[in-house]
Order: structure tokens, then sequence, then C-alpha cells
């Protein structure tokens, strides 16, 4: 749900404005808006007040700069946290560490920049400095080096040389490893330029070493390199040891300096926020109900040099009021799902609710198999459990981490996605399959089904059952998903679900509307409602278009609420001045037909899941010993195959629901408003 909001104004005078800004920050709860007044200032501070916010972000990158450098890591150290020092010690402070951290970082850099020169060369210097046999230290003679990919392009680099050089060079090559052949070039002083375009015509570069190592002959390169791997990595060592001991000794007071700093630069931005005058100055913002007493009581504590008032804030018009959502814990830990755009606008409908229960059912769904819900239940346990620690995950296919925030509710939506899927599976009898129906676990029972859901099986559909001895077992299948026959119930089941989230939708829409007295988009949703109202009716009268006939039966009471249906959607479309709803509702349709989804993907994956084990099943029954061993890996290869190829699908298919299908129509994504962010204290 949506926080209701207080739309307030405080107004003191220009003297205490840095201490009123230090009482709203700490109450942490005030959204500032920028405000514009006649006659007062407003925008960025200006002269003494604009260079002490230069100077105090100066100190402040200073700061943050001195922390990364040293790695400091919050709540390690001396102390863990240490008290603030006096405001007069600060920048001396900062200046005490940060310029041996600098110097460490910079030597730091140094090492880690040859030793990695050295590692990606070392290999090829290693070649070339043999090859050359002390050829590089001749005032004779001048040395250039290459590499090729295979010992055949030498042919075309020595018919180059030979075309410009004739005799006047020697080359001698071998393999660095299977990818790289090294060649060193000796050639006459003055030749040296005659032998680079040959080689640039034969379409080899010359081998360029980067920084310093380039102009050193290569001997003297690789007598470097040996040093180097012999000393840079006890030199790092060294080096991080005392960052860790400056980090340690001194990280927790710099961190308490970071923040007190950033708090400051904060309070600078909220002044800028203000309309100030000579004298005084005025602030808007807005403040959640839950935060009002804690507004309240810091505006209190500034008794004689402030006031404020608060307002109820008017829902018709909220386009700038601050959207904050207010939801229990359980829905909370989906929100992120619909951070695709910003939040609803203040005083329309929140839908995390309806995402939370409805995404991770509709995945269960699809997926119904107890044997990957299990593998999801694990993946989930596993990601709660990392980020309880603290920890973060990268994840290279997207290219990013997630924190161990964002973490714990990715867990969190997926063990609740895991839980559905193992219910769904109970309910279907799936295990990887049908597994457990070949062990006679899950059972069929025709007369339970036929009394469940009125559907019979067909003799073919007992015959195969019988044969496969699937018609006895412990517990009995309730949603036989993958059966011919129930193929039409489980898609009527999700088409009824379509037409109830897309009238949910449209019925918003409608509300909101007339809510907010929006008359166009209340006349276009209404129609929208009419035309879906004759749509389903006609498919019900006609029998999905199979006897159009009974559409001109005015004594069926279905005809007549059809007919109702599209005199409303016709009179949408005059009163909202909207042709183009003549479209819409045809797309309105198949938003409705889109809900087929659950049904198709689920199915497939089901048989293909059955496929696999069947392949499975059947090796192990052809050798005694390596056929069960056989048949379990093969299987087990089918079934992670055929699952990666459909996990994205499950996961997408139920969300792609909640984002087009239902929240389309709502106006989710076309009336959106600003993020709740609080006027608070600094601490990361």
């Amino acid at each position: 749900m949506i926080s209701r909001m207080h739309q307030v104004i405080v107004a003191g005078r220009q003297r205490d404005s840095r201490e009123v800004m230090a009482a709203l920050q700490g109450a942490g709860v005030l959204h500032i808006v920028p405000l514009d007044a006649e006659g007062f200032e407003t925008g960025p501070l200006g002269g003494a007040a604009a260079d002490e916010r230069r100077n105090t972000e100066r100190l402040l990158a200073r700061t943050e700069s001195t922390l990364g450098e040293l790695g400091a890591v919050r709540g390690t150290g001396r102390g863990a946290v240490a008290p603030l020092p006096p405001e007069g010690e600060w920048a001396a402070r900062v200046e005490e560490v940060a310029q041996p951290a600098s110097a460490l970082g910079a030597r730091e850099g140094e090492l880690q920049a040859d030793l990695d020169t050295q590692g990606a060369y070392g290999e090829v210097v290693r070649v070339l400095a043999r090859l050359a046999g002390g050829v590089d230290q001749s005032r004779r003679l001048a040395l250039l080096t290459f590499t090729v990919g295979a010992p055949e392009e030498l042919r075309g680099v020595e018919d180059a040389l030979r075309a410009d050089l004739g005799d006047r060079f020697a080359l001698a090559s071998d393999r660095v490893n299977e990818r790289v052949v090294a060649g060193a070039l000796a050639v006459p002083r003055a030749d040296r330029e005659k032998a680079r375009a040959a080689l640039s015509r034969a379409r080899v570069g010359e081998l360029r070493l980067p920084g310093r190592f380039d102009a050193m002959p290569v001997g003297a390169v690789q007598a470097e390199f040996e040093r180097i791997a012999r000393e840079n990595p006890g030199a790092l060592d060294q080096i991080r040891a005392e960052k860790r001991r400056l980090a340690d000794a001194h990280g927790p007071a710099l961190f308490a300096i970071r923040d007190a700093l950033a708090d400051r630069v904060a309070i600078d931005e909220a002044r800028s926020q203000s309309a100030r005058g000579k004298y005084g100055f005025v602030l808007q913002g807005y403040v959640p109900d839950e935060g009002l007493g804690a507004f309240r009581a810091a505006m209190d504590a500034m008794k004689g040099r402030a006031l404020y008032e608060v307002q109820p804030v008017d829902e018709h018009h909220a386009e700038a009021v601050p959207v904050k959502l207010r939801n229990n814990s359980y829905v909370r830990n989906f929100e992120f799902l619909l951070n695709i755009s910003d939040p609803p606008r203040y005083g329309t409908f929140d839908p995390s609710w309806v995402v939370a229960v409805f995404f991770p059912l509709f995945f269960g769904f699809v997926v119904a198999d107890i044997g990957f819900g299990l593998l999801f239940l694990i993946a989930s346990l596993w990601m709660l459990a990392r980020s309880r620690r603290g920890e973060s995950l990268p994840v290279g296919l997207l290219g990013t981490t997630l924190d161990p925030g964002t973490l714990y509710q990715v867990g969190y939506v997926l063990r609740t996605m895991s839980l559905w899927s193992i219910l769904w599976g109970v309910l279907t009898g799936e295990f990887f399959g049908n597994v457990l129906e070949k062990l006679h676990v899950f059972y069929y029972n025709p007369d339970l089904i036929r009394n469940l859901w009125g559907v019979p099986f067909s003799p073919a559909t007992l015959e195969r059952l019988t044969e496969e001895k699937h018609l006895s077992g412990l517990i009995p299948i309730l949603f036989p998903r993958t059966l011919p026959e129930f193929s039409i119930t489980v898609l009527l089941i999700c088409l009824g679900l379509g037409i109830v989230f897309l009238f949910w939708a449209w019925g918003l829409r409608a509300q909101l509307s007339l809510k907010h007295r929006h008359m166009h988009h209340f006349w276009e949703a209404a129609g929208i409602l009419g035309g879906m109202v004759g749509l389903v009716s006609l498919a019900f009268v006609s029998q999905a278009g199979r006897d159009f006939g009974a559409l001109g039966n005015l004594g069926d009471w279905r005809v007549l609420l059809m007919i109702a249906g599209f005199v409303v959607f016709l009179l949408g479309v005059v009163l909202a001045r909207a042709p183009l709803m003549l479209i819409e509702i045809l797309s309105q349709g198949g938003f409705i037909i889109s809900f087929t989804r659950l049904f198709a993907v689920g199915v497939a994956a089901a048989i293909l899941a059955n496929l696999a084990t069947d392949v499975g099943w059947g090796l192990g029954g052809t050798l005694p010993v390596i056929g069960p061993i056989l048949g379990v890996l093969v299987g087990f290869v089918v079934h992670a195959f055929l699952f990666a190829l459909t996990i994205l699908g499950h996961i997408m298919q139920p969300l792609r629901l909640m984002w087009v299908e239902y929240l389309n129509p709502t106006g989710y994504f076309q009336e959106s408003g600003p993020r709740y962010q609080p006027f608070a204290r600094h601490l990361k």
C-alpha cells in the first residue's frame, strides 16, 4: 500500500538554518522539494557559504579516496566504531593517513603493474632473450622482435625481408606455447626502418613492451623480469600489510569523519533547495504518516528557532508528491520486481501485493515439479545464508553483483517460488517428470479425476496407463496436466484467470479515474470493460465460434448481456473520443488469451521432462549394472539441458503477465510519481 503523505512548510531565521536542517536530518523523515518564492533567493548557496561547502566537499573527497586506497571496511579495526574527533582536527587526521596511503597506493600500483607485465610477457621475453644471444647489445646491429601465431607465417616474413634487404638479415624463431611463436630479427642499424617496413608488409607487428621495458635490451628485460618475479610478491605483501595496519588503526575515525562531512554536504544541499532571504528561510517537503511523530519531535526541539505547518496532501493534484510504499515484510521482498519503473502516482494503486501473491503462484503452476522445486529451494537457502553472512554474489551472466540486501530479497522470492513449485508438483505428481509415477508413488485414479473435474479418461489413455502400470500407487494425482483429456480443463482455467485479471485491471482503471475525475480515462475504461463483457459473452454463446447462429437467440440472457456490453463499449468510444478503442478492444482479447502461456509453457516443459525420464529409464533396463548408472547419467544430462533451455520462460512468462497484461490496463506505467527519498544522516 502507499503511505499517506503530509505536506509541510518550515520557516525560520537564516542564522539558525543549519541547526534546523541538522534536526530535520536527524529525524530522517522529510522529503524535501525545491521551493521558489518571489523575493527570495533560491538555488545553490553563494558567498561564504559556497566557499565553506567547497572546502567541505574537498575534504570529503580526500577522506573517501583515502579509505578507498586503504581498502578500509566499516566495522573493522581498533574499536570498530570510533568517536568523532573534534572538528578542528578533521583535516589533520585525514592528512595524517592520506599521504602514506597515497604513497603506498602508488608503490603498490607500480609493483603490481611490473608483475602483470612480467606475467603477460615473461615467456615471450625468455625465448627472445635466448634467440638474441647478445645481439641486442651490439652497436652495429639492430634487433627487432615479433610474434606470430604459427610457423607458416614466418615464410611471408622471410619473403618480405629478402625482397627489401637481400641477404642482409638473420632471422631466428622458436615456439613459446601452442598459440605463439616468437621471432628475433637482426639487421644492420642502417636497415632498421626497411626491416620494419618489410614486417609491416608481411602483416606482422614489432613487439612493443609497455612502459619502461620498451627501451631496454631484451636481455636486460629478461633479467629485470626475473628480479620482479623474485622480489615483487614479497614487496606487495609488505605494502598490503602496512595498508591493513593503517586501515585498522585509522579506519574507524576516518569513517566517522566521512559521515560527518557527508551529513554537512547534505545539509548545504538541503539549504540550497529552500527559499532564502536576508534574515529568514522557508523549506517545503513531505512527511509520511508514520514519520509525522519524528518530524514534530525534531521541530519542537527547535522551538523559538523555526515554525512549521502540516496539512494533508490533495490526492487530486499529486504529480509531485513522493511515494513511499508501506507493505508487510513478505510483500516488501517482492517490491524490487516492480523497480523497472518509478512507483505508482500518489493516491493510486500499489500492485506490490498482487505480484507477491500471484507471481510465485503462477511460477509454481508452470514448473509444477517437486524435483525442480527442491533444486530452487536449495539455491534459495544458499542465497539466504550467504546474504545473512553479509556476502555479495557476482552474477557474471548479467554483468552485475547482488549486494547482501538484494541477494536476500532474491533468495526470499526464489524460496517462495520453490515452495509453490513443490505444492503444484504434489498436485501434478511430477518429480523430474514422471519418475515417481514409475516408482508407483503417484498414480492416476480415473474415477477421482472424473468426480473432481468431470473429465473421463479415453479408452486409449486407460489402456496406456494400464500397460505402464500407472493406475496403482500411494498418492493419487489430482491435477493430471499432461493427459490429453485434461488439456481443455487446464486451458479453460488459464483463460478464466485471464478474464479475471483483465476485468480487475480495467475496473481499477475506471475506479481510480473516477476518483481523480479523469473522465476521459473513466469512459475509456468503462468502454473497454463493456467490450470485454461483449467478447466473453460472444465466445460463450457461440461456443468459441462453432455456433454463430446462437447469437440471434434474444431469449438467451447471455446474448442480451453481450449486446449490452457492446453498447457500453460504443458509448465509451464516443464519450472518450477515442476511436482507436476499436482496435484496443481486440488487443484486450489477446491479453486474455495470453494467460494460456501458463498452460503452454508448463505442459511443454512437463512433456519434455517426461521424455528425459523415459530416456534414462529405458537405458536403465538394458544392462544389469551399467544400465541403471548410464540411465541416471543420461537422464540427468537431458534434464539439465532441457531445464536450462526452459527456465527463462518459466520466470519471464509469469512476470510478463504481471507487467504487461495486468499492469498496463491499470495505468501503472503511465501515472508514476517520484520515489520517497528522506533527508537523513549519511551512513555507508
